[in-house]
């Protein structure tokens, strides 16, 4: 008898040593007649060697299959199971928010207000939508007549708020930050002081017959207008953030607005380009995850039990050469 330690082989062991006692449980149990029999006590010793063959065999195969697991491999995956278990449980779930609230800003989908409520999807404006919508990526029609209708009521960039008494202020007197909602809720309060002109045509924005059917309906105080053209604008000197800072509304605004005159080309560009710094900041996360889901999960995986190795970190062994 040669003693070891190891685990796998004190396992073999003691599996072996239970098969043998149940083996020969069966082979000395008592049989139905009261009186002993030697030849049926003996035709039982080559059923009891039989098991120990097939004892053998299992043995032998588990040996086969335990001998490609190591200790290390072990460690390898307990130590990945901890790591799942420990930041799966916070980690997972919050990308999981996190992905969801990705999908539906660049869907176009935002709240009306911080609670959500009180969103206007459909404004009932007639008319054309505003030209280069598709650049939005917005989840609801955009009428060229609620982008009117906003800028109708903004004269620089001082009618949008008052800056001095922002929320953001109350904390500290020199921080501006103007919150998404509370800027729609401004714009649906002012008056509209006039519909905006071509600045090379000098002409209605939409046409003469546009400002005609809708100019008496947008002109009313608490107009509907939608959210969609709403957060057009706001984005178009926010770049997709949720507040907005003077300098960047006053230098935004002097790119399509010049009095009553509104540039749609200039203002469309200025929207487009900050749609885009949110669909960078998007595909940023998305390779984040790819990277930290990589080296914490599927790498160390691949390497342990396909032995494939795709970089990404030093967790995991592969048994032998990594493919």
């Amino acid at each position: 008898y040669k003693e070891t330690s190891h685990p796998t082989m004190m396992f073999q062991y003691s599996f072996a040593a239970f098969a043998i006692l149940i083996s020969s449980a069966n082979a000395f149990a008592p049989i139905p007649s009261r009186s002993f029999s030697a030849q049926k006590g003996l035709s039982a010793i080559p059923e009891t060697l039989q098991a120990l063959d097939t004892i053998t065999q299992v043995t032998q195969s588990s040996d086969i299959l335990l001998s490609k697991v190591s200790p290390e491999d072990y460690g390898d995956v307990l130590k990945s199971v901890v790591i799942v278990l420990l930041v799966g449980g916070g980690l997972i779930p919050a990308a999981i928010a996190a992905n969801k609230s990705m999908i539906g800003t660049l869907g176009g989908k935002r709240a009306g207000g911080d609670d959500g409520s009180n969103y206007v999807a459909e404004s009932g404006a007639s008319g054309p939508a505003l030209p280069g919508q598709a650049l939005l990526f917005a989840s609801e029609k955009i009428p060229l007549v609620d982008i009117i209708a906003i800028m109708g009521r903004i004269k620089g960039y001082e009618s949008i708020a008052d800056w001095k008494n922002l929320p953001s202020t109350q904390q500290s007197a020199n921080v501006f930050w103007l919150p998404r909602a509370l800027y729609k809720e401004n714009i649906r309060k002012r008056k509209f002081m006039g519909w905006p002109v071509d600045p090379q045509t000098g002409e209605p924005i939409g046409g003469a017959e546009l400002e005609k059917a809708e100019k008496g309906r947008i002109s009313k105080n608490n107009a509907e207008i939608g959210d969609a053209a709403l957060d057009a604008v706001f984005d178009s000197w926010a770049w997709g953030a949720s507040i907005a800072t003077p300098d960047k509304v006053e230098n935004t605004l002097a790119l399509y607005q010049n009095g009553n005159s509104f540039n749609v080309k200039e203002f469309t560009g200025a929207a487009s380009r900050g749609r885009a710094v949110t669909g960078l900041g998007a595909l940023s996360f998305v390779v984040i995850q790819v990277v930290a889901y990589g080296t914490l999960f599927i790498a160390p995986a691949l390497r342990v039990f396909l032995d494939i190795d795709i970089g990404l970190g030093q967790m995991g062994a592969c048994d032998g050469i990594c493919k």
